[in-house]
This record gives structure tokens, C-alpha cells and sequence, in this order.
């Protein structure tokens, strides 16, 4: 049969060019998404064959967003085209929506690069929770110098993409013929749905059981490589559809009952049977009574404690002063963003995937600032910028806090940024307030929140040769802020009966491991301390923060919290979340879920590599590991979840 309608050859001419644009520009920003990430792949021997092999894997995600914004078009302009003229305005109606669609993908196309580079993976629907702190959200990214890039790619690429669309469009108008009596309707309509049915096999995605998954992006053992061939525009879209089908990925891995028990096991709570961790700790002797100072370190990670420039730390005051404290070596943060941090670090609760932690739970905690407060001490909580940001101004109100300082109480000139005051300014303001707690004569709990290491960055001009890069430069400066706060606290009576916690809200992405390893440094000093210097080789972290301080104070109190004292208590393994994954690790190996595609991994810490331990293998000495980990992980998460949503965490008197 022979197809003389040129018209319906044009649509399709047309269609292939613009989805043939989208999926080139997709692929643009990929490797774009690659050379930003360098330090991820600079020990990989293969890395050309993984980039090819992730370069193909991102065709098959592309095609499946081209072929979305395709499908409608492709049917409309099809069936006219088979029927009469195509009219000007549907053309220039279907112009506009190729227009606009692929700008809103083009945008978080764009948007995606950094936030990939700082938490490694892809945005989800969490994100959207900054927009509801618009002041805030739009001065970090219109504050950031490093951001620029990306967001002049955004206008040009809807440029140069709205000529290619609208030169096809025109290309279309003109091609156009009157159809005749020697066209054969037939063949034209056996054409059409040849063509939507590609189009609906690109939709599909796979030509496997189920449409395209996440999951079928890992082609290897780099976690890298497997997050490069994703589509982040297909992430967000699953994510958003995971939301609605979710609050915790993980209740259908186990029973509460089961999950209790394991727990109950792990923890030993004093309370014979129930849904309950309570444990009664009972203090001999007299209670220190000692102030309390807890830092939020904005993402100082491990690694950033080895940082040099021309040979010199970057950071040695924080690593003198491990040196002659109390530190613990395996050490992580619950979550990956600072309210996580906050609820762990205090409460001695874990994060819960995508939920904040802060927004998710309505019940009231006890941890350090309840039992503190029982004491008669008086909790503050110091933060640089907008205390309703997170909403922590109501939560920690609603948690035991007496005062929270924020921008609405420093100098309009002392603010440097939408994220308020500098770290310098933050301790310097505190540590006023905190003379005048003490000249009342009360001990205090302390709480200071930095943020002068997070975008954007605003680097000091007495630190702007501290370092080649504004990291660099950054790092220096909130560590000199942290050595003068506590060459400032020497001087005051109430230091000599303080104990200060340096601990980081979070850690920054390291590894090529399939989720963040949240590894952060913990720092207990006092000069109560006789023994210091003491270095704690077992596991640990943020929820342990709580029972561990409770018992330094040799205080009696009630440890409602999966966290245990890791001065008398030790842990196996610890666990850790991130916004759809949950991780779980020991001195040997690295167990991660992934929550989105109900995948596991097992890696071996001494070289990186996924062991590929599955379910389906036969049974093995690393398949019993894994499943001893996740086991680990899930009770206590499960549980955990369960004390927070049926508010079995609330005050004791209650």
C-alpha cells in the first residue's frame, strides 16, 4: 500500500523533532549532571564503559518523559491531519504546550545538578517543602554565585528549544496538500497507530512484566552511575506518586508485634509487656547539674575534619579540641536535613524517610529538654535566621523550650543573607544571653543552630585567602567562629561546670554507596571531664545524644527513645534514613533499602563494592548478614514510628 498523505508524514516528521530535541537536551543535562560530579567517579578505573552504560540507560528514562508530552499531540495532529488541514491555531496551540511543558522539565532538569551534588540523589516531593518558605528558599538560591550557571541554562535552553518548535511548526503548516481521492485512509490509519502505539510503548517504558521502575536504572555496582542514568523528572513523578501511596516505606517488611519484640530484645525497656521502651534509670549519688551546650554543626561531616589548604586544616580548632574530649569515632546523623538533626539530637528519635520531622509528629516528646526542664533548668535554643523556618519555632516551643532567639531579635545589620546572621555573630549574641541566665542563677540547656557553611555562602572578607574555593573558605571561618565562642566561654564562672556537645545537624554526601553514609563527628568536652581524653570505637548516633548527656549529668530519668547511653550501653549496628532509603551499618558492611523499588544492598565497607546479597540467592554468609541488618533497622524504625504517630512518647506525667 501506498501512503500519499504527506500531511500525516509531516505530523510525524514534526513530532520526531521536537521529541528528538527534548531527549537531546535531557541527555545534555546529563552529561552536564557527570562533569559537575567528577569527585564521585575519580577512582573508577571503568568509568568510560559506566558513563556509556548510564548515557543508555538515561535514552530509555528520556524517551519515557518525551513520550508523555507526546502522546495527546501525536493523536490530535494525527487524526486531522488524516481528515482535513491541520488549522493554524491547533499548530500554535500544540507549539505552546511542546513550549511549556518541556520549560517545566527543563527546569528541574537544571535545579537537579546541585541538589544532586549535595544530598546524591534526585529531588523527590520533599523538596516542594522549602517552597513554603518562599522568602527563605528564593534568597538560597538567588544567593548562591554557584547556582548562576545553572539557572542562565534554564533560559537558554527554553530558547533555543522554542525555535526548534516553532521552525518544526511552521515546516508543517507549509508542507501541507489537499488531500485527494488517491489517499488511502487504510494505510494513513494503519500508519497513525503504528506510531501511537511506539509513542505508548515509550510511556510504558520496559517491554518487561511491569512499566519502567526506578530500579531498572542499576545496571552496576556504582551507586553513581546507576542515580545517572535516572531521569529526575521521572524521579519526582514516582516520588510524588510513592507519597500518596505511603507514610513509611517499611511496616510492610515486618509485624509491630515482630518488630516490638526484636527491639525489646535489643533495648530491654523495664516495662515488662506493651508497646513501650521505657526504661526507668535511676542515678546513684548527687546529679551534676552541670549547663549543658549543644552545637548543630551545619553539615560538618567527617570528612570535612581532614579538609587541608597549602598542607594546613581546614578546621583545627574542631580537631584540637578532639584531641582532648570525649569523641566517638562511628558516629551518624539520623536523616540528611536539619530538622532531622534537631528531633534526633534533642529527643532522641530517628528520621522517618520523606516526612520532616519536625511537621510529621503532632505528639510531645520528652528527651534532654523535658527532663532538663524538670531540673529547673532554662532551655534556649539560638538559631541565625527565621525561627519559623521548618517550623521550629512552634515545635520547640511545644517541646520544652523556654526561648527561642532568632532573627527577629539581632541588628538588621547583621544580617548577611535570607539565612540571617553569620555564625560569629550567632555565639556572640548567645553567649550574652547565656551570662544572663547564669548571673539568675539557673543552669541551662543551650542550643545553637549554624548555618554559615550552608548556601549561600557568604565567606567573611578576613577568610577570602583561607582557602581556594568558598567551601574552603567557609569551613575555616565556622571553625574560628567555634574556637572564639569557647575561648569567650573560658572566661565566664559558668564554663568550669559546663559540658559542651559539638555534634552536625547532618553530614555531606560521601561514598559511591547506594544512600549517603551520614557519618558526622560527635564532640563531648567539659572540664568536669577527668578522664578526657577518651575515644569511643562502638557504634552511635543522634538518638543516643539524649540518654548519653542524661548520663553524664548522673541524672534519673526515663528513656522512652530507641537511643541507648553510649558511655554504659553499646550498639551493634546503627541506623539511619535519608528521604527513601534506610541504612543500616556495622564495623564490615553497609546495608541499605531502597524504600522506592523494595531493592536491598549490601556493601563491604574495605572496598565499596555491592556484594549483590538478594533474597533470591542461596543461602550465604552475607546473605544472613543483610538479613541480620535490615532486620535491625526495620524494628527499630517500625517501632519507632509507631511511638511517634500513637503518641507514646508524650511527657511522663501525662
Amino acid at each position: 500500500m501506498k501512503l500519499e498523505n504527506k500531511k500525516l508524514l509531516a505530523v510525524i516528521r514534526y513530532m520526531l523533532t521536537i521529541h528528538l530535541s527534548g531527549i537531546a537536551i535531557f541527555s545534555l543535562f546529563r552529561i552536564a549532571l557527570y562533569l559537575v560530579n567528577l569527585k564521585y567517579v575519580s577512582d573508577v578505573a571503568d568509568k568510560t564503559e559506566l558513563l556509556l552504560g548510564a548515557l543508555l540507560k538515561g535514552l530509555q528514562f528520556d524517551n519515557w518523559i518525551a513520550s508523555f508530552i507526546s502522546f495527546i499531540p501525536l493523536v490530535v495532529l494525527s487524526v486531522v491531519a488524516l481528515l482535513a488541514k491541520i488549522p493554524r491555531t491547533l499548530l500554535a496551540g500544540c507549539n505552546l504546550f511542546f513550549v511549556l511543558l518541556y520549560s517545566l522539565t527543563f527546569v528541574v532538569e537544571a535545579a537537579d545538578i546541585p541538589y544532586f551534588s549535595y544530598f546524591f540523589a534526585h529531588p523527590g516531593v520533599s523538596a516542594l517543602k522549602w517552597f513554603e518558605y518562599g522568602a527563605e528558599t528564593t534568597g538560597m538560591i538567588f544567593g548562591e554565585r554557584a547556582y548562576y550557571p545553572y539557572m542562565a541554562a534554564i533560559p537558554a535552553t527554553i530558547v533555543i528549544f522554542s525555535i526548534v518548535v516553532f521552525r518544526a511548526g511552521r515546516r508543517l503548516y507549509d508542507s501541507q496538500t489537499i488531500p485527494t481521492t488517491k489517499t488511502n485512509y487504510f494505510s494513513g490509519c494503519l500508519v497513525a497507530l503504528i506510531v501511537w502505539m511506539l509513542c505508548f510503548a515509550g510511556m510504558r517504558g520496559s517491554f518487561q512484566r511491569y512499566p519502567l521502575r526506578t530500579g531498572y536504572a542499576f545496571f552496576s555496582d556504582n551507586a553513581f552511575f546507576n542515580r545517572l542514568g535516572l531521569n529526575p523528572v521521572f524521579v519526582f513523578v514516582k516520588s510524588l506518586e510513592e507519597s500518596s501511596k505511603r507514610y513509611n516505606g517499611v511496616n510492610d517488611l515486618t509485624s509491630l508485634d515482630d518488630a516490638m519484640d526484636a527491639v525489646r530484645k535489643e533495648l530491654k525497656p523495664t516495662v515488662e509487656s506493651g508497646y513501650s521502651l521505657d526504661r526507668e534509670r535511676r542515678a546513684e549519688g548527687t546529679p551534676k547539674r552541670a549547663n549543658v551546650v549543644v552545637i548543630l554543626m551545619e553539615s560538618m561531616s567527617v570528612e570535612r575534619l581532614g579538609y587541608r589548604y597549602k598542607g594546613k586544616l581546614l578546621t583545627p580548632f574542631l580537631n584540637e579540641l578532639t584531641a582532648k574530649s570525649y569523641s566517638f569515632e562511628n558516629f551518624f546523623s539520623s536523616g540528611v536535613h536539619t530538622n532531622n538533626g534537631i528531633v534526633s539530637s534533642l529527643y532522641g528519635f530517628p528520621t522517618l524517610f520523606d516526612k520532616p520531622s519536625i511537621e510529621t509528629n503532632n505528639a510531645r516528646y520528652t528527651g534532654l529538654p523535658y527532663f532538663l526542664k524538670r531540673q529547673g533548668y532554662r532551655n534556649l535554643f539560638f538559631v541565625t535566621g527565621n525561627p519559623n523556618y521548618d517550623q521550629m519555632n512552634a515545635f520547640l516551643s511545644d517541646n520544652h523550650f523556654d526561648r527561642i532567639y532568632s532573627l527577629y531579635d539581632y541588628p538588621a545589620e547583621k544580617v548577611v543573607n535570607n539565612f540571617g546572621v553569620q555564625d560569629d555573630y550567632l555565639f556572640e549574641y548567645g553567649i550574652e544571653r547565656l551570662d544572663e541566665i547564669a548571673a539568675e542563677g539557673h543552669p541551662f540547656l543551650a542550643t545553637f543552630l549554624t548555618v554559615s557553611v550552608h548556601p549561600p555562602i557568604v565567606v567573611p572578607k578576613q577568610f577570602e585567602n583561607a582557602g581556594d574555593t568558598d567551601e574552603q573558605q567557609i569551613l575555616a571561618f565556622a571553625d574560628n567562629a567555634m574556637k572564639d565562642f569557647m575561648e569567650n566561654a573560658a572566661k565566664r564562672k559558668w564554663y568550669e561546670n559546663t559540658i559542651f556537645v559539638f555534634v552536625a545537624d547532618h553530614g555531606i554526601v560521601v561514598g559511591r554507596y547506594e544512600m549517603p553514609l551520614n557519618h558526622i563527628p560527635c564532640i563531648i568536652h567539659s572540664p568536669t571531664f577527668e578522664d578526657a581524653p577518651r575515644r569511643f570505637h562502638g557504634f552511635g548516633g543522634q538518638i543516643d545524644l539524649f540518654p548519653t548527656i542524661m548520663g553524664l549529668l548522673n541524672m534519673s530519668y526515663v528513656n522512652n527513645s530507641p537511643g541507648i547511653d553510649l558511655l554504659k550501653e553499646s550498639r551493634s549496628h546503627m541506623f539511619f534514613a535519608n528521604d527513601h532509603q534506610l541504612g543500616c551499618i556495622d564495623e564490615r558492611y553497609f546495608y541499605v533499602r531502597n524504600l522506592a523499588e523494595n531493592m536491598d544492598f549490601l556493601y563491604a565497607l574495605d572496598d565499596g563494592t555491592d556484594n549483590a546479597a538478594t533474597e533470591s540467592q542461596p543461602e550465604s554468609e552475607k546473605l544472613e548478614i543483610m538479613r541480620k541488618m535490615k532486620s535491625y533497622a526495620v524494628s527499630m524504625t517500625v517501632v519507632s514510628d509507631y511511638l511517634m504517630k500513637n503518641n507514646r512518647i508524650r511527657p511522663v506525667e501525662e
